[in-house]
Protein backbone atom coordinates (compact mmCIF):
# COMPACT_ATOMS: atom_id res chain seq x y z
CA UNK A 1 0.00 0.00 0.00
CA UNK A 2 2.72 2.17 0.04
CA UNK A 3 3.04 4.82 -3.15
CA UNK A 4 6.40 5.26 -2.38
CA UNK A 5 7.12 1.94 -3.08
CA UNK A 6 7.03 2.57 -7.18
CA UNK A 7 9.48 5.28 -6.26
CA UNK A 8 11.68 4.07 -3.75
CA UNK A 9 11.71 0.38 -4.41
CA UNK A 10 13.06 -2.00 -1.44
CA UNK A 11 16.11 -3.54 -3.32
CA UNK A 12 19.01 -1.98 -2.49
CA UNK A 13 17.76 0.64 0.01
CA UNK A 14 19.90 1.93 2.71
CA UNK A 15 19.17 1.33 6.23
CA UNK A 16 16.37 3.55 8.08
CA UNK A 17 18.51 5.94 9.16
CA UNK A 18 17.88 8.73 6.93
CA UNK A 19 18.88 12.45 6.48
CA UNK A 20 17.48 15.88 7.95
CA UNK A 21 17.62 19.23 6.62
CA UNK A 22 18.42 20.27 3.19
CA UNK A 23 20.74 17.27 2.93
CA UNK A 24 17.97 15.64 0.90
CA UNK A 25 17.61 12.37 -0.72
CA UNK A 26 21.81 11.86 -0.76
CA UNK A 27 20.82 8.45 1.10
CA UNK A 28 18.34 7.07 -1.23
CA UNK A 29 18.18 4.29 -4.09
CA UNK A 30 20.33 5.89 -7.13
CA UNK A 31 21.49 5.33 -10.63
CA UNK A 32 24.24 8.05 -10.77
CA UNK A 33 25.43 10.18 -13.73
CA UNK A 34 28.63 11.84 -14.20
CA UNK A 35 28.36 14.82 -12.40
CA UNK A 36 29.50 18.25 -13.30
CA UNK A 37 32.66 20.07 -10.77
CA UNK A 38 31.27 20.23 -7.06
CA UNK A 39 28.30 19.16 -7.94
CA UNK A 40 26.44 15.53 -7.31
CA UNK A 41 23.64 14.14 -9.15
CA UNK A 42 21.13 11.63 -8.10
CA UNK A 43 17.59 10.91 -9.13
CA UNK A 44 15.19 8.06 -8.11
CA UNK A 45 14.89 5.05 -9.93
CA UNK A 46 10.93 4.99 -11.52
CA UNK A 47 9.07 2.04 -12.13
CA UNK A 48 7.42 1.46 -16.23
CA UNK A 49 4.70 3.73 -15.45
CA UNK A 50 7.05 6.66 -14.40
CA UNK A 51 7.34 9.10 -17.49
CA UNK A 52 11.16 8.83 -19.29
CA UNK A 53 12.08 12.12 -17.98
CA UNK A 54 14.30 11.71 -14.76
CA UNK A 55 13.92 14.52 -11.50
CA UNK A 56 17.62 14.56 -10.34
CA UNK A 57 18.31 16.54 -7.15
CA UNK A 58 21.47 18.29 -6.78
CA UNK A 59 23.47 18.84 -3.01
CA UNK A 60 25.76 21.33 -3.31
CA UNK A 61 29.05 19.85 -2.25
CA UNK A 62 32.64 21.26 -0.99
CA UNK A 63 35.36 21.87 -2.78
CA UNK A 64 37.90 20.16 -1.14
CA UNK A 65 37.73 18.05 1.96
CA UNK A 66 40.20 20.68 3.68
CA UNK A 67 37.46 23.02 2.99
CA UNK A 68 35.30 21.18 4.73
CA UNK A 69 37.87 20.42 7.97
CA UNK A 70 38.20 24.11 7.78
CA UNK A 71 34.84 25.33 8.40
CA UNK A 72 34.13 22.42 10.72
CA UNK A 73 37.00 23.40 12.53
CA UNK A 74 35.81 27.07 12.71
CA UNK A 75 31.76 25.66 13.78
CA UNK A 76 33.44 23.48 16.65
CA UNK A 77 35.09 26.91 18.43
CA UNK A 78 32.31 29.26 17.68
CA UNK A 79 29.99 26.32 20.06
CA UNK A 80 32.63 26.52 22.51
CA UNK A 81 33.20 30.28 22.89
CA UNK A 82 28.94 29.91 23.11
CA UNK A 83 29.41 27.73 25.84
CA UNK A 84 27.52 24.94 23.75
CA UNK A 85 29.13 21.81 25.24
CA UNK A 86 28.92 18.17 23.41
CA UNK A 87 31.65 15.97 24.80
CA UNK A 88 30.77 12.55 23.53
CA UNK A 89 29.73 13.80 19.83
CA UNK A 90 30.88 16.23 17.04
CA UNK A 91 29.23 17.26 13.69
CA UNK A 92 30.92 14.64 10.87
CA UNK A 93 30.94 13.98 7.16
CA UNK A 94 29.69 9.88 6.51
CA UNK A 95 31.11 8.01 3.31
CA UNK A 96 34.11 7.90 1.28
CA UNK A 97 35.02 11.57 0.87
CA UNK A 98 35.38 10.41 -2.84
CA UNK A 99 31.90 9.50 -3.37
CA UNK A 100 30.19 12.18 -4.72
CA UNK A 101 26.71 10.64 -4.37
CA UNK A 102 26.31 9.02 -0.88
CA UNK A 103 28.38 11.59 0.83
CA UNK A 104 26.60 13.43 3.64
CA UNK A 105 26.94 15.27 7.17
CA UNK A 106 25.27 14.26 10.28
CA UNK A 107 26.70 14.03 14.34
CA UNK A 108 28.75 10.64 15.71
CA UNK A 109 30.05 9.96 18.64
CA UNK A 110 33.43 10.50 19.72
CA UNK A 111 33.06 8.22 22.40
CA UNK A 112 31.08 5.35 23.88
CA UNK A 113 27.52 6.79 24.88
CA UNK A 114 24.96 5.53 27.03
CA UNK A 115 21.18 5.87 26.40
CA UNK A 116 20.17 8.60 28.17
CA UNK A 117 23.66 10.20 28.47
CA UNK A 118 23.57 14.10 27.61
CA UNK A 119 24.86 14.88 23.78
CA UNK A 120 24.41 18.45 23.73
CA UNK A 121 23.59 21.27 26.14
CA UNK A 122 23.63 25.05 25.09
CA UNK A 123 22.69 28.47 26.66
CA UNK A 124 19.69 30.29 25.72
CA UNK A 125 21.82 33.18 24.94
CA UNK A 126 23.56 30.74 21.61
CA UNK A 127 20.56 29.95 19.84
CA UNK A 128 18.78 32.28 17.56
CA UNK A 129 14.96 33.12 19.22
CA UNK A 130 12.35 34.88 18.17
CA UNK A 131 9.31 35.73 20.21
CA UNK A 132 5.81 34.77 18.36
CA UNK A 133 4.89 38.52 19.65
CA UNK A 134 7.86 40.09 19.35
CA UNK A 135 7.95 44.03 18.13
CA UNK A 136 9.86 44.19 14.89
CA UNK A 137 13.94 44.02 15.59
CA UNK A 138 15.23 45.69 12.93
CA UNK A 139 12.93 47.99 11.21
CA UNK A 140 16.50 48.47 8.69
CA UNK A 141 15.60 45.75 7.31
CA UNK A 142 12.22 45.12 7.10
CA UNK A 143 8.99 47.98 7.27
CA UNK A 144 6.41 47.54 10.26
CA UNK A 145 3.95 47.30 7.40
CA UNK A 146 4.37 44.16 6.83
CA UNK A 147 5.52 42.56 9.98
CA UNK A 148 2.13 43.54 11.48
CA UNK A 149 0.37 42.03 8.21
CA UNK A 150 2.82 38.58 9.07
CA UNK A 151 1.27 38.83 12.40
CA UNK A 152 -1.99 39.04 11.71
CA UNK A 153 -2.13 36.65 8.90
CA UNK A 154 -0.55 33.72 11.27
CA UNK A 155 2.48 33.76 9.35
CA UNK A 156 5.49 33.05 11.41
CA UNK A 157 7.41 30.70 9.20
CA UNK A 158 7.73 34.04 7.39
CA UNK A 159 9.02 36.06 10.30
CA UNK A 160 11.57 33.27 11.20
CA UNK A 161 12.95 32.97 8.01
CA UNK A 162 13.33 37.11 7.74
CA UNK A 163 15.15 36.91 11.34
CA UNK A 164 17.34 34.33 9.67
CA UNK A 165 17.89 35.82 6.76
CA UNK A 166 18.60 39.49 8.78
CA UNK A 167 20.84 37.72 10.61
CA UNK A 168 22.71 36.32 7.14
CA UNK A 169 22.26 40.05 5.85
CA UNK A 170 25.24 40.81 8.91
CA UNK A 171 27.83 38.95 7.78
CA UNK A 172 30.84 39.65 10.04
CA UNK A 173 28.73 41.55 11.89
CA UNK A 174 26.49 38.84 13.32
CA UNK A 175 27.18 36.67 16.11
CA UNK A 176 25.77 33.55 14.56
CA UNK A 177 27.76 33.94 11.29
CA UNK A 178 29.91 30.87 11.64
CA UNK A 179 26.85 29.15 12.32
CA UNK A 180 24.72 30.57 9.81
CA UNK A 181 28.08 30.00 7.36
CA UNK A 182 27.76 25.84 8.04
CA UNK A 183 23.91 25.96 7.39
CA UNK A 184 22.90 24.00 3.96
CA UNK A 185 23.51 26.01 0.75
CA UNK A 186 20.19 24.83 -1.14
CA UNK A 187 17.73 22.80 -1.70
CA UNK A 188 15.55 20.57 -3.66
CA UNK A 189 12.31 19.64 -2.38
CA UNK A 190 8.99 18.54 -4.08
CA UNK A 191 7.83 22.34 -4.08
CA UNK A 192 10.58 23.43 -6.27
CA UNK A 193 10.12 20.47 -8.90
CA UNK A 194 8.09 21.42 -12.24
CA UNK A 195 4.13 20.11 -12.64
CA UNK A 196 5.19 17.82 -14.82
CA UNK A 197 8.09 16.69 -12.15
CA UNK A 198 5.10 16.21 -9.85
CA UNK A 199 3.16 14.36 -11.94
CA UNK A 200 5.99 11.24 -12.23
CA UNK A 201 4.91 10.94 -8.57
CA UNK A 202 1.28 9.19 -9.22
CA UNK A 203 0.45 10.42 -5.84
CA UNK A 204 -2.45 13.42 -5.75
CA UNK A 205 -1.77 13.90 -1.93
CA UNK A 206 2.00 14.88 -2.25
CA UNK A 207 1.18 16.84 -5.23
CA UNK A 208 -1.34 18.79 -3.82
CA UNK A 209 1.26 19.29 -0.41
CA UNK A 210 4.06 20.52 -2.85
CA UNK A 211 2.27 23.04 -4.51
CA UNK A 212 0.57 24.31 -1.52
CA UNK A 213 4.43 25.04 -0.14
CA UNK A 214 5.56 26.57 -3.32
CA UNK A 215 2.28 28.58 -3.29
CA UNK A 216 3.38 30.11 0.16
CA UNK A 217 6.47 30.55 -1.25
CA UNK A 218 4.82 32.53 -3.80
CA UNK A 219 2.35 34.76 -1.63
CA UNK A 220 5.53 34.85 0.87
CA UNK A 221 7.31 37.04 -1.68
CA UNK A 222 4.62 38.92 -3.10
CA UNK A 223 3.81 40.04 0.42
CA UNK A 224 7.33 41.34 0.66
CA UNK A 225 7.24 43.34 -2.56
CA UNK A 226 3.90 44.95 -1.64
CA UNK A 227 4.71 45.45 1.84
CA UNK A 228 8.25 46.20 2.15
CA UNK A 229 10.07 47.54 -0.83
CA UNK A 230 13.22 47.55 1.15
CA UNK A 231 13.24 43.97 1.76
CA UNK A 232 12.85 43.11 -1.47
CA UNK A 233 15.50 45.69 -2.08
CA UNK A 234 17.97 43.09 -0.33
CA UNK A 235 16.20 39.72 -0.52
CA UNK A 236 15.61 37.72 -3.46
CA UNK A 237 12.86 35.12 -4.13
CA UNK A 238 15.84 32.33 -4.05
CA UNK A 239 16.95 33.27 -0.83
CA UNK A 240 13.82 33.44 0.85
CA UNK A 241 12.70 30.13 -0.12
CA UNK A 242 16.11 28.97 1.38
CA UNK A 243 15.20 30.90 4.32
CA UNK A 244 11.54 29.27 4.30
CA UNK A 245 12.83 25.88 3.98
CA UNK A 246 15.22 26.08 6.64
CA UNK A 247 12.61 27.10 8.64
CA UNK A 248 10.60 24.09 8.17
CA UNK A 249 13.47 21.52 8.44
CA UNK A 250 15.04 22.93 11.73
CA UNK A 251 13.09 25.34 13.14
CA UNK A 252 12.00 24.15 17.05
CA UNK A 253 8.79 25.67 18.38
CA UNK A 254 7.11 25.78 21.45
CA UNK A 255 5.72 28.08 24.44
CA UNK A 256 9.01 29.05 26.82
CA UNK A 257 8.12 28.44 30.51
CA UNK A 258 10.11 27.57 33.22
CA UNK A 259 7.75 25.09 34.99
CA UNK A 260 9.04 21.87 37.34
CA UNK A 261 5.78 20.41 36.39
CA UNK A 262 5.70 20.13 33.03
CA UNK A 263 9.82 20.08 32.20
CA UNK A 264 10.39 16.56 32.50
CA UNK A 265 8.64 15.67 30.14
CA UNK A 266 9.37 18.09 26.48
CA UNK A 267 8.70 15.43 23.73
CA UNK A 268 9.83 16.84 19.83
CA UNK A 269 6.35 16.70 18.31
CA UNK A 270 5.21 17.50 14.55
CA UNK A 271 3.51 21.51 14.76
CA UNK A 272 0.58 21.79 12.74
CA UNK A 273 -1.07 24.42 13.94
CA UNK A 274 -3.77 22.03 15.08
CA UNK A 275 -4.39 19.85 12.68
CA UNK A 276 -2.36 16.68 11.71
CA UNK A 277 -1.19 15.71 8.41
CA UNK A 278 -3.43 13.31 7.85
CA UNK A 279 -6.17 15.42 8.49
CA UNK A 280 -4.70 17.56 5.24
CA UNK A 281 -4.58 14.59 3.51
CA UNK A 282 -8.11 13.01 3.81
CA UNK A 283 -10.12 16.69 4.61
CA UNK A 284 -12.60 18.46 2.25
CA UNK A 285 -12.02 22.08 3.38
CA UNK A 286 -9.67 24.31 3.11
CA UNK A 287 -9.37 24.50 7.33
CA UNK A 288 -7.99 21.14 7.24
CA UNK A 289 -5.56 21.51 4.84
CA UNK A 290 -2.41 23.19 4.37
CA UNK A 291 -1.27 23.84 7.62
CA UNK A 292 0.21 20.96 8.59
CA UNK A 293 2.51 20.98 5.96
CA UNK A 294 4.65 23.80 7.89
CA UNK A 295 4.93 21.73 10.61
CA UNK A 296 8.19 21.55 12.06
CA UNK A 297 10.26 19.90 15.07
CA UNK A 298 8.15 21.00 18.01
CA UNK A 299 10.44 21.68 21.27
CA UNK A 300 7.97 22.13 24.14
CA UNK A 301 9.99 24.88 26.36
CA UNK A 302 9.15 27.47 28.88
CA UNK A 303 9.88 30.77 29.48
CA UNK A 304 11.29 32.51 32.44
CA UNK A 305 11.50 35.87 31.13
CA UNK A 306 7.91 36.65 33.27
CA UNK A 307 10.61 37.15 36.79
CA UNK A 308 10.89 34.15 39.68
CA UNK A 309 8.22 35.87 41.17
CA UNK A 310 5.97 34.99 38.63
CA UNK A 311 3.59 31.93 40.33
CA UNK A 312 1.09 31.51 36.94
CA UNK A 313 0.40 28.04 36.10
CA UNK A 314 1.23 28.20 32.67
CA UNK A 315 -2.48 27.01 31.74
CA UNK A 316 -2.78 31.13 30.53
CA UNK A 317 -1.30 30.95 26.60
CA UNK A 318 -1.74 35.07 27.01
CA UNK A 319 0.23 35.15 30.34
CA UNK A 320 3.39 36.85 30.46
CA UNK A 321 5.82 33.74 30.92
CA UNK A 322 4.19 31.71 28.68
CA UNK A 323 4.90 32.96 24.92
CA UNK A 324 4.91 30.91 21.83
CA UNK A 325 9.00 30.91 20.35
CA UNK A 326 10.80 29.74 17.85
CA UNK A 327 14.07 28.45 17.82
CA UNK A 328 17.28 27.85 15.94
CA UNK A 329 19.44 25.41 17.94
CA UNK A 330 22.94 25.01 16.33
CA UNK A 331 24.64 21.94 16.98
CA UNK A 332 21.02 20.06 17.71
CA UNK A 333 19.56 20.68 14.28
CA UNK A 334 22.00 18.79 12.39
CA UNK A 335 21.10 14.87 13.79
CA UNK A 336 19.90 12.79 11.16
CA UNK A 337 16.40 10.87 11.97
CA UNK A 338 15.42 7.88 12.25
CA UNK A 339 12.30 6.15 13.74
CA UNK A 340 12.49 4.81 17.35
CA UNK A 341 9.85 3.49 19.72
CA UNK A 342 9.81 7.03 21.48
CA UNK A 343 10.21 10.66 20.43
CA UNK A 344 13.50 12.08 21.58
CA UNK A 345 13.36 13.80 24.54
CA UNK A 346 14.44 17.31 25.24
CA UNK A 347 15.31 18.87 28.61
CA UNK A 348 15.63 22.09 29.86
CA UNK A 349 16.76 24.35 32.92
CA UNK A 350 16.54 28.41 33.45
CA UNK A 351 18.21 29.32 30.89
CA UNK A 352 19.76 26.17 28.61
CA UNK A 353 18.38 23.14 26.53
CA UNK A 354 19.45 20.25 26.81
CA UNK A 355 19.41 16.70 24.66
CA UNK A 356 19.66 13.02 25.55
CA UNK A 357 20.55 10.58 23.74
CA UNK A 358 17.99 7.57 22.86
CA UNK A 359 19.97 4.68 22.72
CA UNK A 360 23.43 3.66 23.37
CA UNK A 361 25.90 3.95 20.52
CA UNK A 362 29.82 3.50 19.75
CA UNK A 363 32.57 5.57 19.31
CA UNK A 364 32.31 6.49 15.85
CA UNK A 365 29.00 5.67 15.03
CA UNK A 366 26.68 8.07 13.88
CA UNK A 367 24.20 9.04 16.30
CA UNK A 368 20.62 9.49 15.65
CA UNK A 369 17.45 11.37 17.17
CA UNK A 370 13.73 10.43 16.16
CA UNK A 371 11.56 13.77 14.72
CA UNK A 372 8.65 12.15 15.79
CA UNK A 373 6.36 9.03 14.32
CA UNK A 374 6.32 10.86 10.91
CA UNK A 375 4.86 8.85 7.61
CA UNK A 376 6.98 9.54 4.66
CA UNK A 377 4.34 11.91 2.90
CA UNK A 378 5.45 14.61 5.33
CA UNK A 379 8.69 13.50 5.05
CA UNK A 380 9.67 13.72 1.80
CA UNK A 381 7.27 16.95 1.76
CA UNK A 382 8.98 18.45 4.38
CA UNK A 383 12.67 17.53 4.48
CA UNK A 384 13.02 15.91 0.79
CA UNK A 385 13.48 11.91 2.07
CA UNK A 386 11.13 9.17 2.27
CA UNK A 387 11.64 6.01 5.00
CA UNK A 388 10.54 2.59 2.99
CA UNK A 389 11.23 1.47 6.47
CA UNK A 390 8.73 3.34 8.27
CA UNK A 391 6.60 1.85 10.66
CA UNK A 392 4.11 4.70 10.69
CA UNK A 393 3.72 4.98 6.95
CA UNK A 394 0.56 6.02 5.20
CA UNK A 395 -1.02 6.36 1.91
CA UNK A 396 -3.91 7.84 0.36
CA UNK A 397 -5.56 5.77 -1.92
CA UNK A 398 -7.99 8.72 -3.73
CA UNK A 399 -10.95 7.18 -5.18
CA UNK A 400 -11.61 3.95 -3.77
CA UNK A 401 -15.21 3.73 -3.69
CA UNK A 402 -15.49 4.46 -7.02
CA UNK A 403 -13.59 1.68 -8.09
CA UNK A 404 -14.85 -0.67 -5.43
CA UNK A 405 -18.17 0.19 -6.63
CA UNK A 406 -16.86 -0.85 -10.28
CA UNK A 407 -14.92 -3.70 -9.80
CA UNK A 408 -15.48 -5.32 -6.36
CA UNK A 409 -18.29 -7.97 -6.82
CA UNK A 410 -19.36 -8.42 -2.48
CA UNK A 411 -20.05 -4.43 -2.88
CA UNK A 412 -22.11 -4.48 -5.79
CA UNK A 413 -23.61 -7.22 -4.24
CA UNK A 414 -24.43 -5.21 -1.18
CA UNK A 415 -25.33 -2.22 -3.24
CA UNK A 416 -28.05 -3.75 -4.41
CA UNK A 417 -29.73 -5.60 -1.34
CA UNK A 418 -29.37 -1.87 0.21
CA UNK A 419 -29.52 0.79 -2.67
CA UNK A 420 -29.63 3.72 0.37
CA UNK A 421 -26.56 2.48 1.66
CA UNK A 422 -24.02 5.58 -0.29
CA UNK A 423 -27.11 7.95 1.14
CA UNK A 424 -26.66 6.64 4.90
CA UNK A 425 -22.83 6.32 4.61
CA UNK A 426 -22.95 9.98 3.64
CA UNK A 427 -25.22 11.20 6.13
CA UNK A 428 -23.08 9.50 8.93
CA UNK A 429 -19.85 11.36 7.78
CA UNK A 430 -18.17 8.02 6.50
CA UNK A 431 -18.07 8.74 3.17
CA UNK A 432 -14.43 10.76 3.10
CA UNK A 433 -12.56 7.75 4.63
CA UNK A 434 -13.86 5.63 1.96
CA UNK A 435 -13.29 8.48 -0.94
CA UNK A 436 -9.82 9.08 0.26
CA UNK A 437 -8.89 5.71 1.91
CA UNK A 438 -6.01 5.75 4.29
CA UNK A 439 -3.61 2.51 4.05
CA UNK A 440 -0.97 1.89 6.94
CA UNK A 441 2.48 0.97 5.97
CA UNK A 442 1.73 -2.89 6.21
CA UNK A 443 -0.81 -2.89 3.22
CA UNK A 444 -3.88 -2.92 6.07
CA UNK A 445 -6.76 -0.13 6.47
CA UNK A 446 -6.75 2.78 9.29
CA UNK A 447 -9.64 2.46 11.64
CA UNK A 448 -11.27 4.80 10.34
CA UNK A 449 -11.48 3.20 6.87
CA UNK A 450 -11.73 -0.14 8.12
CA UNK A 451 -15.11 1.32 10.19
CA UNK A 452 -16.18 2.57 6.59
CA UNK A 453 -16.44 -0.09 4.90
CA UNK A 454 -17.62 -2.49 7.40
CA UNK A 455 -20.56 0.10 7.39
CA UNK A 456 -20.40 0.14 3.63
CA UNK A 457 -20.28 -4.06 3.27
CA UNK A 458 -23.10 -4.64 5.93
CA UNK A 459 -25.95 -6.70 5.32
CA UNK A 460 -29.29 -4.37 5.83
CA UNK A 461 -30.09 -6.57 8.86
CA UNK A 462 -26.96 -6.06 10.26
CA UNK A 463 -26.84 -2.36 9.67
CA UNK A 464 -30.22 -2.22 11.40
CA UNK A 465 -28.44 -3.68 14.01
CA UNK A 466 -25.67 -1.56 14.33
Amino acid sequence: ALAFRACFPTAGMPSPALMSGAAVCVRAPVTLRRAKPRTRHLFYPSNAQIASRSRFVSVRADASASAVDTQQQEYTKWRLDRNITSPSVEVAYFGDVDDDVMRYRGVKAVASINENDVLVELPRVSCLVLMDDAQLPFPEFCSNSLWSALGSKNKWQVKVALNLLHEKSLGNESEFKVYVDQLPKQFDLLSQWSRDELKELQYPPVVRAAEAQSLEDDDAFNMIQSLSPETAAKVTKTELIWALNMVRSRVFSGRLRDNAETKKNLLPRALAAGTAFAAFLTSQTQEGRWLAVFAMLALVVFDSNAGDDDESDGSDPNSAGNKLAYVLMPLIDAFNHREFPKKTEFEFSRDKFRLRSPTRYEKNTEIFISYGLIGNDELLTRYGFADVNSGHDTYVFEGLLTWLSANHEPLQKASGAAPDRLRKIRDARLETYLKQAVFVGDGTGDANLEWALRALLATPEEWDRA
